[in-house]
């Protein structure tokens, strides 16, 4: 079989589409996947429109193709068309609609293959709401179910899996063999539910796996917080492990770039279930925090950590002498500045953290992702080229114009989007004084407290040959005696189970890598003497309310929200908007 074109350089231009009569059958929303050699390509299709005049569109959510409008789209006789355009001939899809499932041909010029669409249900965060929360599939073995910045989604600790839910009715979710993609369906989730009250259970069905039951269990109790660090107000929440305080506490702190709290959920729920108490927030100028992240310096962030860490000590159900810090990526740079500016805090729990100057990292970041993503070595020298040049502009304020004229050839050759490139001369100048100079290492030697480093062996964004010797030499001048440092083997920057460490491979990854859960949560049991929740809590009980989260945007809406970004105005968001296969 031939294997149809990867699409790129799709049209984007408003169709007027001519549909006979039938087709609102096709109305909503679908996901589903196409053949292309030996892999399905994920897709979602949206459908709808006046009779006379239907729309239509398309994402490949994980090729970075993105509302891409369909033609011709017809449904006569249960029979399904539409066509995909392209730079390479259109994708001609003909298939036949049999309820909530379309099946049949995808067609480019000589090479075809299958297609299958499923229909599937937008849902917000208010609709998900009775959905989520910790199931137990055996005792001790969790299924977490939550609103991220994705979507919804779910992580399975039998074995770390997680992934995206789509919804295919109204207690049905499904995901697919990838983080991102939906189809071909992998995982079925069946909630139970009595009328409009909270699932108490959900049955767990996976290829190759028996299917399990989980009941509902209440580990924790949770709050909404506000805080105020100078004219920032920070909304986040607080959640409480059940049984007897007070608790030892931990902070969660965002890594670079848009960053609300829901990316940290999982996260929040490994340490509550085992009686840490967390705080975690929206960075500022994300979900419902004011302030911006993008002009933000590290002293700001810094404060607002231990403004976290000041609420917290006022909290009957806390422990104040038991209050730490916990900062992954950028977050690593920021959780050691807060300790070491203050004596409340008790321990810093730092993942991929890094150690030189942003400067020096962002020019090594570029150079590791892109020869992980198998680009070729003279676009990596151009971009490496690049990168020196930027810096000179950022220190001097001279070569804007030369500048500019790099970006357009690295827009042209495909190496810009490793890069972050600027925007503006007032926005490089202002992240090279406020972000880009500063020098961990004079910080670090501050610091301490206990201090655990976890890192990825296959970190292509935080090297862990050069930062974890930099790490341990720094604590040691700072005379700290109680660090611990773990390299985990075939982790990358986000700790998911890897092969290259690259941007390109990310959404193609399912699981997060052995212990890098109960790593940290060791770590902190053997420095507090923290009840274990996981043995304590009683299942909830049918009809309890489910946990209140905030609502998360739209995919598209991020989407859209993604594009917008100034990326010289952050750090590393290592994997670029758009994501590519390899």
């Amino acid at each position: 079989m031939r294997t149809i074109t990867c699409l790129t350089g799709l049209a984007l231009t408003l169709l007027t589409l001519t549909v006979p009569a039938g087709a609102a059958g096709l109305d909503g929303e679908w996901m589903g996947g196409f053949e292309n050699g030996r892999e399905w390509v994920f897709v979602t299709v949206s459908l709808g429109g006046e009779d006379t005049a239907p729309a239509g569109r398309i994402d490949l959510p994980l090729r970075g193709e993105r509302r891409i409008l369909l033609r011709n789209v017809t449904l006569d006789r249960g029979i399904m068309r539409f066509e995909v355009p392209g730079a390479h001939g259109s994708l001609q899809f003909d298939g036949r609609l049999d309820g909530d499932r379309v099946r049949g041909t995808v067609r480019q010029g000589l090479a075809s293959g299958r297609f299958e669409l499923l229909r599937s249900r937008y849902i917000t965060a208010d609709a998900f709401a009775p959905f989520q929360g910790t199931y137990e599939i055996e005792p001790g073995v969790p299924l977490l179910v939550y609103m991220g910045p994705q979507g919804a989604a779910f992580v399975d600790h039998r074995d770390q899996r997680m992934g995206t839910l789509y919804a295919t009715d109204d207690s049905t979710f499904v995901s697919g063999r990838t983080l991102v993609g939906g189809y071909p369906v992998d995982v079925t989730l069946r909630f139970e539910r009595a009328g409009d009250a909270a699932a108490h259970a959900v049955v767990i069905e996976r290829k190759g796996q028996p299917t399990m039951r989980a009941v509902r269990r209440a580990y924790y109790r949770d709050a909404p917080v506000r805080l105020r660090h100078g004219d920032v107000d920070l909304a986040g929440t607080l959640l409480v492990p059940a049984g007897r305080g007070p608790f030892p506490a931990v902070v969660l702190i965002q890594g670079s770039g848009v960053a609300a709290r829901e990316a940290l959920t999982p996260f929040a729920d490994g340490f509550a279930r085992r009686g840490v108490a967390v705080l975690y927030h929206d960075k500022r100028g994300t979900g419902e925090s004011t302030g911006s992240w993008a002009r933000a310096t590290f002293d700001d962030l810094a404060g607002d950590a231990l403004t976290a860490v000041e609420y917290l000590k006022g909290r009957p159900e806390i422990d104040p002498r038991r209050i730490g810090l916990h900062g992954a990526s950028l977050g690593g740079w920021i959780a050691p500045l807060a300790a070491a500016r203050s004596p409340d805090v008790s321990f810093v729990i730092v993942e991929a953290v890094p150690t030189t100057t942003p400067e020096a990292h962002e020019r090594l970041r570029v150079e590791r992702q892109m020869r992980a993503d198998g680009v070729r070595a003279d676009l990596i020298a151009r971009a490496v080229a690049f990168m020196d040049e930027k810096a000179a502009v950022a220190r001097s304020g001279d070569g804007w114009d030369a500048l500019v004229r790099r970006m357009e050839q690295g827009q042209s050759e495909g190496w810009l989007r490793y890069t972050n490139p600027p925007t503006s001369l007032e926005s490089l100048q202002w992240n090279w004084r406020h972000v880009m100079s500063f020098d961990p290492l004079p910080v670090l030697e501050r610091v301490r407290v206990p201090v655990l480093a976890l890192f990825g062996e296959l970190d292509t964004i935080v090297s862990t040959v050069i930062n974890r010797p930099r790490l341990e030499q720094a604590l040691a001048r700072a005379g700290n005696r109680d660090v611990t440092v773990r390299v985990l083997p075939g982790a990358n920057h986000h700790f998911l189970e890897a092969r290259t460490g690259g941007p390109g491979e990310v959404p193609l990854l399912t699981s997060f890598v052995d212990e890098y859960f109960t790593a940290s949560q060791a770590w902190l049991a053997s420095r507090t003497t923290s009840v274990t929740a996981m043995a304590e809590a009683p299942p909830a009980a049918r009809g309890d309310e489910a946990r209140a989260v905030t609502s998360a945007p739209d995919v598209a809406e991020q989407a859209d929200e993604a594009a917008r970004i100034v990326p010289g105005e952050f750090l590393f968001r290592g994997v670029p908007v758009g994501w590519t296969l390899p």
